[in-house]
Parts: C-alpha cells; structure tokens; sequence
C-alpha cells in the first residue's frame, strides 16, 4: 500500500513539474517572438529565464524575465518586468541592463562616407 502510495505521489510531482516546464518554455518562446529577439539580434547566442509568473485578477500576467547574450567577447544581460495580456506584451519596463546597446540588421544601420 504505502508503495503504490509513493508512486503515486512522484507521478503527481512528474506532471506538475512537466506542466510548469511547458508553460515556462511557451513563456519563453512569446517573450523571445515578441521582444528579446529585436534586442538580441546580431548576437551569437542568448538564453532567458523566466524568473516569476504572477497571473493578475483581470487575467493578465505580470511576468519577470532575465535574459543575456553574447557578442564577440561581449555580455549583454537585461531585466526586464513584463505584462502580457491573451498571449502579447501589452507592455514591459527594462529593471536592469548591461552591456552592448542592441545590434542593428545591416539594412538598419546608418550609411556614412569616408
């Protein structure tokens, strides 16, 4: 009894584990559509975590989310507080950066003659 107990607790744990590991990853790929990917365009690589989910009584979200990158032997991190509202940033404030401005796409950049 206490066995069947047990295993039925650690599959409890599995799946609301894997349900929140979801809906961070879901989190993720909206914040890296809608945001980090203009601010971290050009980079090699960047990673974000998303530091706390809080559902608001209207039904939005107040989300927290840390993001850094690499650029050349460069570091770029930003904090960054956002509200997302039916699955789109309906706002967000930066709470701490470091680092490169943001990279611009080669048809973004200024052209200027020597």
């Amino acid at each position: 009894m206490r066995t069947v107990f047990r295993a039925m607790i650690h599959v409890l744990v599995l799946v609301a584990g894997t349900a929140a590991w979801a809906a961070d990853e879901s989190l993720e790929r909206l914040l890296r559509a809608q945001a980090f990917n203009r601010e971290f365009e050009g980079f090699d690589t960047y990673y974000v975590k998303i530091e706390a989910d809080q559902p608001q009584p209207d039904g939005s979200h107040e989300v927290l989310a840390t993001a850094s990158g690499k650029f050349s032997d460069n570091i770029k991190r930003m904090k960054v507080l956002f509200l997302i509202v039916d699955g789109h940033i309906v706002g967000g404030q930066v709470l701490e950066g470091t680092g490169l401005p943001p990279c611009l796409a080669p048809e973004h950049r200024p052209s200027s003659s020597l």
